[in-house]
């Protein structure tokens, strides 16, 4: 059984950052593309559940062989095991809701803290907090 625990975000390749001149909005969340970690976002309160892909049962799951590695059969493939993932979340430990709404990896960057969506054509001055603590499902 996995249980959720509060871990440095550092010891997984996650990177919390406050950007200059939009620190109001809380913590946003950088990886490496060879970060071990995907999270869930949750709709209500924003809080990320973080975890490895390797271990979540969806995500490591085996496609089946008919199915193409491309093209618009695939991308239905995808998509659905994406809401599956989000679907087989445990509460979130921030709000208690069962509501994630957004899959968060290394190129599907999530919100801020307070919702606002993040804005990849801005500016980027970081202010990197890499002992920032994150939710970690293990």
């Amino acid at each position: 059984m996995q249980s959720l625990k509060k871990i440095g975000a550092n010891a997984v390749a996650v990177m919390p950052v406050l950007i200059k001149g939009m620190e109001k909005h809380g913590y946003c969340y950088f990886m490496w593309e060879t970060a071990n970690a995907v999270g869930a976002q949750c709709a209500k309160c924003h809080a990320i559940v973080w975890q490895s892909p390797l271990t979540n049962k969806i995500l490591s799951e085996q496609k089946a062989a008919n199915f193409p590695d491309s093209g618009k059969q695939y991308t239905d493939y995808y998509q659905q095991m994406i809401r599956r993932f989000l679907a087989s979340q445990p509460s979130c430990p921030e709000c208690g809701s069962n509501h994630y709404d957004l899959f968060v990896n290394n190129v599907n960057f999530p919100r801020y803290a307070d919702g606002t969506r993040f804005d990849e054509e801005q500016d980027l001055a970081l202010d990197e907090h890499p002992d920032a603590k994150i939710w970690w499902l293990g």
